[in-house]
């Protein structure tokens, strides 16, 4: 699960990075928040003890650890909104997560972004071409009306067209 983004209620986190993102916005997660966060997502539905956090995220250190344990979790549940009750304090043993947790492959979450850049740029073009035939600015009989609709009418002649389709076939 350390390798791959992990999801569960609204949230993808990635435990190697420490990213937190609520809806696809990121979240802010400090790191020892994120790595305690990572600690109990890895030990989903188990209770992780004090002590287990304390050697996992201050080993070999003399700190007052409970009280930064207490922040660390405090910190876990603001970022978590919502979903803040996935983090369950369990009463002088520790902390548990409580929520299903799915492993995505980094693929998983890249696609979704490169069809929505794609989206928004065939959308770009659509609007500069619309906007251009219904000023009249484009007409078919002027030089540059002639070109775009060539263009338009017979995309296998237009190298940026044919880059366009191949595009949105391989998505």
């Amino acid at each position: 699960m350390a390798t791959s983004i992990v999801r569960f209620g609204s949230h993808a986190f990635d435990p190697t990075t420490g990213t937190l993102r609520r809806n696809g916005l990121p979240s802010v997660l400090q790191a020892q928040p994120a790595r305690l966060l990572a600690l109990l997502v890895e030990h989903a539905g188990q209770v992780v003890s004090r002590d287990r956090i304390q050697k996992a995220l201050w080993p070999d250190t003399v700190v007052e650890y409970d009280q930064n344990i207490n922040f660390a979790v405090r910190h876990i549940r603001v970022a978590l909104g919502p979903d803040a009750g996935l983090i369950q304090t369990v009463p002088r043993q520790g902390y548990r997560f409580v929520g299903a947790v799915t492993a995505l492959a980094l693929d998983d979450v890249e696609r979704p972004r490169a069809v929505r850049k794609t989206i928004a740029a065939a959308a770009a073009l659509l609007i500069a071409l619309a906007s251009g035939f219904s000023a009249g600015i484009l007409v078919r009989e002027a030089p540059a009306g002639r070109f775009v609709y060539d263009h338009l009418a017979h995309p296998d002649r237009c190298p940026y067209l044919r880059v366009f389709v191949s595009i949105q076939r391989a998505l």
